[in-house]
């Protein structure tokens, strides 16, 4: 309903019309198909079922000419796939660029200390805006090691959960990231605590959000006693793509293989993260975990086609498959040579008293004597 409601304010600001029809309708998708046809295809059933119902103010030629037009639906991963340098997966080299060029701008003064913390939550954990201004003070956690070490680790809300309770899942992060969310939200307690004019105690410290909408705060620390139960006092999740605007344009970052500004993104940030999970080895389970999904769907993208994949496979079976190659063009040369096994190493679970599936029809059964292989 939140997607047909936006669409229609689009679709009203848009062409302003007093009765749709099929000129209405052309007009409209000439404007959006270039920028985003995703707005006229939410549209479509709705315009539809306006005129099944019998409601006033809609034609029955929009309604015709909207089911022939070819509102292409742009695939999933396309960008990935096709490494597109504009809007796919940062190089290894961009990414770095980026990291070094924020932690530059915070230490000459020209990046907030807000900006550079969800920044580096952007860049190096894969986590959406969304999920990263709901942190709380309380999400910050320490766990002491065996080793006496200490791991520290971000509770992270769960987003695009079914689950009407909010879902948490734990994230280690690097230390040096840790302290810099540490200071934020220490800077967000007290400026809550200025607004107050009084000191919280440690269950309503824990409420404070680590990003804070100071403007909304202000507001409502004079209307609601209950403020920190708001969602209002949390900073919006588009001061993470301001950051990041922000943080290119001071450090003039040019993309070499663009010549142009870097375009870095939350949703860029995002597909780096996973790209380079994939190329380091890590399957769809894993990369669906780091990126918080509920399923490997939309992760298997991130390890198709993907050429370090394509090595290391080869590597991995190269050796025993020299082997198979060796038996088809010269031979088994000796009956002592035996390190290659044709069946699988697991032990055969029928124990050969499942007779609907003897071993001569299993998938590794070899029926073939050395001496047939090497005739005499």
């Amino acid at each position: 309903v939140k997607t047909i409601v936006k669409n229609m304010k689009n679709f009203i600001n848009n062409v302003s019309p007093n009765y749709i029809d099929d000129k209405v309708i052309i007009q409209y998708q000439n404007m959006q198909s270039a920028k985003k046809p995703s707005y006229f295809r939410g549209l479509r059933p709705f315009f539809t079922k306006w005129f099944e119902l019998g409601y006033p103010g809609i034609d029955e030629s929009a309604v015709e000419i909207a089911k022939h037009f070819d509102l292409k639906i742009k695939k999933a991963g396309q960008p990935i796939l096709q490494d597109d340098p504009t809007v796919g997966p940062l190089t290894k080299e961009e990414h770095t660029s980026l990291i070094k060029a924020m932690s530059h701008a915070y230490s000459i003064g020209e990046l907030s200390l807000s900006d550079y913390a969800i920044s580096l939550l952007i860049s190096l954990t894969g986590r959406r805006p969304q999920q990263l201004v709901m942190l709380k003070y309380k999400d910050l956690l320490q766990k002491k090691l065996d080793n006496d070490k200490v791991e520290y680790l971000i509770s992270v809300p769960r987003v695009k959960q079914r689950s009407k309770q909010l879902q948490y899942r734990e994230l280690p992060i690097i230390s040096e990231v840790a302290s810099i969310v540490q200071l934020q939200a220490n800077q967000s307690v007290r400026f809550v605590e200025q607004t107050l004019g009084k000191t919280l105690d440690d269950y309503n410290k824990g409420k404070v959000p680590v990003f804070l909408n100071e403007e909304k705060l202000l507001d409502l620390v004079i209307k609601d006693c209950n403020f920190l139960e708001s969602n209002k006092i949390y900073a919006k999740p588009t001061i993470a793509n301001r950051a990041l605007k922000n943080i290119v344009k001071t450090g003039n970052l040019i993309s070499n293989r663009t010549g142009s500004l870097l375009n870095a993104t939350p949703r860029r940030l995002r597909y780096t993260i996973a790209t380079m999970l994939a190329k380091d080895g890590h399957n769809a389970n894993t990369i669906a975990e780091l990126l918080d999904h509920s399923s490997t769907s939309s992760t298997g993208i991130y390890i198709k086609n993907l050429a370090e994949s394509v090595e290391r496979i080869d590597s991995a079976v190269s050796e025993q498959l020299s082997f198979v190659a060796e038996i088809f063009m010269n031979g088994i040369k000796s009956k002592e040579k035996t390190n290659f096994k044709f069946c699988s190493s697991r032990k055969c679970q029928s124990q050969n008293l499942n007779v609907n599936f003897p071993c001569n029809e299993c998938a590794f059964f070899m029926p073939v004597d050395i001496d047939e292989v090497n005739p005499r």
